[in-house]
């Protein structure tokens, strides 16, 4: 009974004196929560790394003496390699700086039409790597000016670029976050070509790094633009609008999106769609690839300035085959262009190769030509479920 009481004291005052031992507070370190990679014009250091930092007393907005400063702090170094860039920033950023945090990679428009090449594996490789991140594309220029921009709405550029991507894809679908461990899968497949989606400033990037840009009420900030088509590992093209939904669509990225009909010369029906599935499918056809994609789509009218009658489902049949005809021919359209690039951005040929493996293995290495001349066939199955609130519109006298 002794020897079991000295033990539970010993065992208490070592639970009183060691506490956290990994505990740190966190105005004693530096919180990178973004990183820009852009391509820097000397050779000797090819790398120039943006690093967004919490800035914790900027945070502070609500206590009682106040923040002090931006939310954020960006410290910019050049290196040969990403990893000696995180290491050298120590002569920048005056904390010890962790990246456990990071939530989103932005790469610069000249670095990714070089070449990705092995940008990525400095975040794949590391002991505490995390491969879950979204990683962007800043169109029309540098990595390092997106992450200066200061908005109202998300004074954190880096939640400002996440939240604007995911409000797209929930709301009309031209682009989806792609993580870092997808970007690697894509470029290490001989069977599918990498897109990653783009983000620019709508404004004057200098009026945006400027905290003035608080104040306006029309104010520089994030917009997403458009969908990056990659061809072994560098961007070749972008597809904006209608093009780079398709590729959503034919990928079953889609949450929501809406559709736009004609039913006249100048009168227009809007369908939402409220359910979208896309199933890939691809065989052999006198010994070359045919590839089939079939889309169906659930939605329901949310606007009309048609004056037909929304009650007889003669009239929304015809509606359907509208949409039908219409998607069809973007997503056609689409593919045409990924052909012509020889950028296989759909992953047919990934599923190409689980259907008919014996014939993958002997033409894979000829698959951007074979893709490129392929039959598509693509079938689009459209049901308007629901008329809204009100059958037919109303007539103004």
């Amino acid at each position: 009974m002794k020897t079991n009481l000295s033990l539970l004291w010993i065992i208490t005052i070592c639970l009183c004196i060691s506490g956290c031992s990994n505990y740190r507070e966190l105005n004693h370190i530096g919180v990178i929560i973004g990183v820009g990679i852009d391509q820097n014009n000397d050779s000797e250091q090819p790398y120039k790394v943006t690093y967004q930092v919490i800035n914790p007393s900027g945070l502070s907005q609500g206590s009682s003496s106040g923040g002090q400063g931006l939310p954020i702090i960006n410290y910019t170094v050049t290196a040969k390699t990403i990893i000696e860039a995180l290491k050298k920033a120590s002569v920048v950023i005056p904390r010890e700086h962790i990246s456990s945090h990071l939530s989103l990679v932005i790469v610069g428009e000249k670095l990714a039409r070089n070449g990705l090449d092995l940008v990525f594996d400095a975040l794949d490789r590391g002991k505490q790597a995390r491969t879950s991140i979204p990683v962007f594309i800043a169109r029309d220029g540098t990595a390092e000016n997106l992450l200066d921009v200061i908005e109202p709405f998300e004074v954190i550029p880096s939640k400002s670029i996440l939240s604007t991507s995911q409000n797209n894809q929930k709301m009309y679908g031209i682009v989806s976050n792609v993580q870092v461990y997808e970007v690697i899968s894509d470029l290490l497949s001989e069977g599918k070509e990498l897109a990653l989606p783009g983000i620019s400033i709508n404004k004057d990037t200098q009026n945006g790094k400027k905290t003035e840009n608080l104040e306006r009420t029309n104010p520089s900030a994030m917009q997403v633009q458009g969908l990056a088509m990659f061809r072994k590992g560098k961007l070749v093209r972008w597809l904006d609008g209608e093009k780079a939904r398709s590729v959503q669509l034919v990928k079953s990225e889609v949450k929501s999106t809406a559709i736009v009909v004609p039913c006249d010369k100048t009168e227009s029906v809007t369908v939402t769609t409220t359910g979208v599935k896309s199933q890939i499918k691809t065989t052999i056809r006198h010994g070359e690839p045919f590839i089939h994609s079939d889309l169906n789509m659930i939605g329901e009218i949310t606007e009309t300035s048609c004056k037909s009658d929304l009650s007889d489902p003669k009239v929304l049949k015809e509606l359907e085959k509208k949409i039908q005809k219409e998607l069809k021919k973007q997503i056609t359209k689409t593919i045409s262009i990924a052909q012509k690039e020889k950028a296989d951005i759909f992953g047919f040929g990934d599923s190409l190769s689980r259907t008919n493996p014996s014939y993958w293995r002997q033409h894979k290495q000829d698959w951007k030509n074979l893709f490129s001349s392929a039959n598509i066939s693509i079938k689009v199955n459209a049901n308007i479920v629901n008329t809204g609130m009100r059958t037919n519109p109303y007539e103004v006298n």
